[in-house]
């Protein structure tokens, strides 16, 4: 995080910059507050994946919804509607902004709150005024809802909507998936992330276990396929004492050949205690629950 502004006079070029597109409004004073305890993220490459409002990297390609220092706040214009942009992806675009004009009509609901936004989708979620929301997200963290691997958010969480867990074996799978409309024209593009961790080691039998293959079963619209392959994103993870955790991510996409809308999907992984080169037992499999 980058020093606050408290320190600044109201006529220095950050807060200058601040207050020409916030209001002084009960309403907003939160994110002001915040703006004087912390000028957004530092944007050095070394910190790009540290997004504080998430990350994730899917094939390398790291996705960091990061918080824009005072310098860097815009306001957008969504139709009759205009947004004070505070946090932004490049990759996935997906944006945290605060309305600060609406029409009258929605004055009462909107007006100050922070929306979630896939501009090419249009696709909103309302998160309440900015103290309540960053309240909730801060409680979220504790809570494990989103996950705090080597210092990196995970932007998809592990609890609510489009999330599934399972647990086998002493082992708790969890799934989450996010829908990314800007991959291409052409076709609807999902990401997902799996993360194993071993609860219960007792429960496992053994000191360690390797990833052998997965299974999937893809729900579209009219149909059912499936797909199956060894490892994950070319990897084949084993999960130890010193090693517990592992999570990736992947993505999936509708049938752009036959237009078929992708609704969900569910498999399982084999997983061989031991390793693969010296297993100790028979492979088990590792449950992904249906999820949408």
């Amino acid at each position: 995080l980058a020093p606050g502004l408290g320190w600044m006079g109201s006529e220095s070029i950050p807060v200058r910059e601040l207050l020409s597109v916030v209001t002084d409004s009960p309403d907003m004073r939160d994110f002001l507050i915040a703006y004087h305890l912390h000028d957004g993220q530092r944007r050095q490459r070394r910190f790009l994946e540290y997004g504080l409002f998430g990350s994730y990297d899917c094939y390398g390609e790291v996705c960091s919804l990061s918080w824009l220092s005072s310098r860097m706040l815009q306001v957008i214009a969504m139709g009759q509607f205009k947004l004070l942009v505070f946090a932004w992806c490049h990759t996935s675009r997906n944006y945290l902004g605060i309305v600060v004009d609406c029409p009258s009509a929605h004055s009462s609901q909107i007006l100050h709150h922070v929306v979630q936004l896939q501009p090419q989708s249009y696709r909103f979620i309302d998160k309440g005024l900015f103290g309540d929301f960053f309240t909730m997200y801060i409680q979220d963290l504790v809570s494990g809802r989103y996950d705090v691997h080597n210092n990196v958010i995970s932007m998809l969480p592990n609890s609510g909507p489009h999330t599934g867990t399972s647990i086998s074996r002493g082992i708790r799978t969890t799934v989450s998936v996010m829908f990314c409309p800007d991959e291409t024209p052409a076709f609807r593009v999902y990401r997902y992330q799996i993360s194993f961790e071993v609860l219960d080691f007792t429960a496992l039998g053994f000191a360690s276990a390797q990833l052998k293959s997965r299974h999937w079963l893809i729900h579209y619209q009219e149909r059912q396929t499936e797909s199956s392959g060894h490892g994950v994103v070319g990897e084949f993870p084993i999960l130890s004492e010193e090693s517990p955790y592992y999570r990736y991510c992947s993505r999936m996409t509708d049938d752009e050949l036959e237009d078929l809308m992708l609704v969900a999907f569910e498999g399982y992984f084999t997983m061989v205690p031991g390793t693969l080169e010296d297993p100790a037992g028979p492979d088990f499999t590792l449950a992904v629950p249906y999820t949408e």
